[in-house]
This record gives C-alpha cells, structure tokens and sequence, in this order.
C-alpha cells in the first residue's frame, strides 16, 4: 500500500515483472503491468480504502509537525492512510527567544489549517493534536493555542513531559519486541529527551529532561562551520549532569536492553550502518524498526560528525540534509546515555509519540477486536486485513506448516524462532492474491516487504519476504535481493523452511481443509504424510506432486501420501 503525495488517496500500484517493482497508473482499482505483459489485470477486490474507523493524529514537536492518518484494525493494529510531515524548528526559536514569534506563528497555523484539510480528506473526524517542550516553555503558548483553534478549528492539547512519556512508551513497546527483557526506552526530540523503563506491557517510570537537540545546539553552538572543541567538552559535561539523577534511577531497575525512539536516533543508526557497509543499497534502510546497531559503529559515525566541517557532513552517507546541525548535539546525547548507563547497542524503533496517539484512541474503539497479545502476532494480523485474507486457507496452512515443522526436526534442525517465522510466512503467504491470483507469489512478496511489521528484525522481515516469494514455486538464488541479504546460515534456513511451507500449502490445495491432522512416516529415503481427511483429498494429492521437489531436493527423502492407518 502506497501513498499518492497531495492526493489523499491511496491505492496499489502496478507490477513490472522485470524489476519486480510497482507503479501507479491506470484507473482507480486496476493495476497496468510492466514491458513484460500488455494487458490491464483487475486486482483481485477493487476498492479504495475503508474510510470507516479513520483516526488522525498531530504531533506538534519542537523539531518538527507529524500528522498520521490511519485506519484502525484491530485494538493493537492499524493501517497508515497517509503520512506527512513539517520541519518548523519551533524549539530552536523557543529556546532563542522565549517564545513564538509572529512569523512562526503564521507556519504554525498554516501548516496545521493544511493537515486538517488532508486529514478530513481521508474521512477522519477529529484531529488529535497533543503539542510538547516547545509549547511547554513558551511564555504566549496559551495565546497561540487558542489563535490556533480560532484560524483552523483544530483544538490543541499541551501535555506534560509525564504524558509524553506515557504515549511514546505505547508506542515503543507496541512497536519493538522487547523479547521478555526489561527495556530501556529514550526518544530525543527538539527540546526534551523522554526516557522510560518498562516490561512490554507496562510502563514502570519515565522521566522528561530539557535536553533536546534544538535546545541544547542553541545553548552550545553558535553555527560556526568549525565545532569548537571546547563547546562540545562543555556539552559532554552538561549533558552527564542531566543524566546523573536519571542514572540512579535506571542502575536501581537494571533494564537490559536499549530502545531508541526519534528521527535524530533513526537518522544516526542509518548513517552507522552505512559507514559500516557502504556497499549497501540505501533503501533497505528504510524500514529500520527493531534493527539493533553497535555502540561502537555509533561511536565511530559521531567521531565523523563532531571532526568535520558543517558543510561537510552533508558528505556523511545517510545523513539527512535537514538535521546537520543538529546532529552533533544528538550524537553526544546519545554517546553519553549509552556510556553512562552502560549500554554497548542500541535498538530502534520507528513509532514514536504520533502512534501513541493513535494506539491511545484505538482503545475507545468498542467494535474493534482485541485478544491479540503478541507485537508480532497483531502485526501479521493487521496486513492480513488490508488485502482479503483467506483467513481460513492461511490458518489452516499454519497448522499443518507447524505439524511437519515439528514432526520432522530430526530432519531440518531447526528452532523455536525459525518455527514462528514459518507460522507468520504461513497466515501472509497468500495476501498476494489481493492484486492477481497469477504470479501471487511474487505479490505476496512486495506487500510483505513493504508493511510495516512490527516486532520483527529486518533479517527477519526478509525471511518471511523469501517465504511468500518462493512458496509456490522456485528455487531461492542470491540475485533475488531479500535472500542474497541473508546470511548464508539464514539462506539456508529459508530453502527448508519453503520446503515444508510448500507441502503446508499443497495439503490445502482445495482450500477445503478436508485434512484434519497428519502422521508422517520415514523410512530410509522415503516420507510418507499419513493423513486423517474428512472428504476427498485428490486436490491436495495433486498439490503434493506439484510442489514436493524443493522439500525432496533439501532432504533427500521421496515423499508420498497414505491415509492414517494403512499400511504403505
């Protein structure tokens, strides 16, 4: 799913087969294909999007303004409609003058007059608008919340730094899997650094400091194109005072794992990666929630923005041309957090406090359906939604994937993550069929790769990407990029786990799921499935011939199918 920039509309694109990319032409709810085929192919359900349900959040940061629109799914899921942003620097202008100047208050209203128009366009109701530090400390914030509503209709709240904290907590902790570990949890914004511990289902202290990269880089530096090293010393030192008290309190909980919130921290993880790797296409960067980036790649990007001119940084692979001033700031505040509280890497997460927002009104959604716990689980479950799931195929796929998984372990060696990635593959290999019921796999693959599932790693992204391409047909090569980024330990992984999830799949073939349970046995070279049905299983006898090969090739078996209780 895409977004139409200025169109308020969304809607799915083409697929050109010689580069397995989507375009966005033709008529609304059709899809034209690549050089490769002529014809224009009906998606499977044509439909604009369900604009019931819509919720729209602003956050009025001090850095910069983030409107979300979304539709929501479920009361831990929801589907992003459009997304928009607007780099006003308010806090830098807060902490230089005090207050908001006229010319700023004009962007202000402007800026938030056009995300109410975008907003309602898209069917959303109310605009959620919670503002922070820089409304906190400007002395005529009240005077320019209510010039705001009077010009726009749009009614501000101003929260507190407590109140912050608590929404980017939910939407950290709804976003990263913290894997039964006490997590660490700090969002850096224009002009306050939230820091948070808690469990992934609750938020146990927080704590609102006025260090911000705006506020702190009007304090400290003066646009010099040369960091004068005796400002930075004075920064290191500031920003160790701040933390001192906080750090008391972290050592008392001992969290285990640090989660990094924020564009700035997100923008600094990309540039350590790159100077890592630079051999990397910068694109697989653009998803980089629950990535996990060393301490020591940080350090080294820091040492580069703190030693080279302002001019230069523009140089620094990855860099966003909209933060090179602030950047120094940013990267000192977190060399120091990780330093003195004692943290060697760092986890992202791309939700902050706008999808806090949303997850916070979700819960006033009374039709909505919850019981899903998992991070994982509810964002599978949320893109199964936006595309015509065959909830009952994929679910049956799912239980029998998992039954071979496990009746064959002395076969494929495999653990507990790889059996839950084979789960997730099994309900979202299908969702291809949404555009066209030809080449579904390959459509499957794009929309898998580009949803934003939350709680899984991007290694792990890419596996279940390989898996919904290659669960039909083929065999995985390296110059299909999601499995030529693997490691060769995961490329491995990923040809067993298709093997199995092409058997799952052809034991379904009539999407009847006319098998109730299966046997398997082996003997020498040879695997039977042994099956208790409740009809007739040609279809899936079929299937299994069809798609047996992979399975075959991987393990050396002959597989054949038997009903439970017959002899061969």
């Amino acid at each position: 799913m895409a977004i139409l920039e200025g169109s308020g509309l969304v809607r799915l694109g083409s697929y050109d087969m010689s580069s397995e990319t989507y375009r966005f032409e033709g008529e609304p709810g059709r899809i034209s294909r690549g050089p490769a085929f002529s014809k224009i192919t009906e998606i499977a359900s044509p439909e604009w999007p369900d604009f019931t349900n819509v919720i729209s959040a602003l956050d009025l940061g001090s850095n910069s303004f983030h409107l979300v629109v979304a539709r929501a799914l479920s009361e831990k899921s929801f589907e992003v409609l459009l997304k928009e942003k607007s780099m006003l620097r308010l806090g830098d202008v807060v902490s230089r003058l005090g207050y908001i100047d006229e010319v700023h208050i004009g962007a202000v209203v402007d800026s938030i007059r056009s995300f109410r128009t975008l907003a309602e366009s898209l069917g959303a109701g109310e605009l959620v608008a919670l503002a922070t530090s820089a409304f906190r400390d400007a002395e005529n914030s009240s005077e320019v919340v209510d010039l705001i509503e009077d010009e726009t209709g749009v009614s501000v709240s101003v929260i507190s730094g407590t109140r912050e904290a608590e929404l980017i907590f939910k939407a950290v902790s709804n976003s990263v899997d913290f894997r039964d570990e006490l997590a660490l949890c700090i969002d850096l914004g224009g002009g306050s650094l939230e820091v948070m511990i808690g469990t992934q289902t609750e938020l146990l202290w927080s704590h609102s400091l006025n260090m911000g990269v705006g506020r702190l880089t009007t304090m400290f530096f003066d646009g010099s194109e040369v960091l004068p090293s005796k400002a930075v010393l004075k920064l290191r030192r500031y920003v160790r005072e701040m933390l001192a008290p906080v750090s008391t309190q972290v050592k008392r909980y001992s969290p285990t794992v640090l989660v990094g919130s924020s564009g700035s921290f997100l923008n600094l993880a990309r540039m350590a990666v790159l100077a890592r790797r630079p051999e990397l296409d910068p694109t697989v960067l653009d998803d980089m929630n629950q990535m996990t980036v060393k301490r020591s790649a940080l350090r080294n990007v820091s040492k580069e923005i703190l030693r080279v001119k302002a001019s230069e940084r523009l140089g620094i692979p990855g860099v966003d041309s909209k933060r090179i001033d602030i950047m120094p700031a940013a990267t000192v505040v977190l060399d120091e957090v990780m330093e003195q509280l004692g943290f060697k890497e760092l986890t992202l997460s791309e939700w902050a406090l706008r999808e806090g927002i949303i997850l916070s009104e979700l819960e006033s959604f009374e039709t909505l359906e919850g019981g899903i716990d998992s991070i994982r689980h509810a964002s599978v479950m949320g893109v199964t939604k936006r595309f015509s799931w065959n909830g009952a195929h994929a679910e049956q796929v799912a239980k029998l994937a998992l039954s071979l998984f496990d009746q064959t372990v002395s076969m494929h060696h495999l653990a507990e993550t790889e059996r839950e990635l084979l789960f997730y593959a099994s309900l979202l290999h299908d969702i291809g069929e949404h555009i066209a019921m030809e080449d579904h796999d390959k459509h499957s693959a794009y929309l898998i790769e580009n949803s934003r599932l939350r709680g899984f790693t991007p290694q792990e992204k890419r596996v279940l990407v390989c898996l919904g391409r290659f669960h039909r047909r083929g065999y995985p090569r390296v110059d299909y990029p999601p499995f030529g980024q693997l490691t060769e330990e995961w490329r491995a992984k990923v040809v067993k786990l298709a093997g199995i999830l092409r058997l799952a799949d052809a034991l379904d073939r009539s999407h009847e799921a006319v098998v109730d349970s299966i046997r398997m046995d082996l003997l020498g070279d040879r695997m039977t499935i042994r099956l208790s049905t409740q009809g007739d299983f040609e279809l899936e006898s079929f299937g299994l011939r069809r798609k047996r090969s992979l399975f075959e090739q991987t393990f050396g078996v002959k597989v054949s199918l038997g009903l439970d209780g017959q002899g061969p």
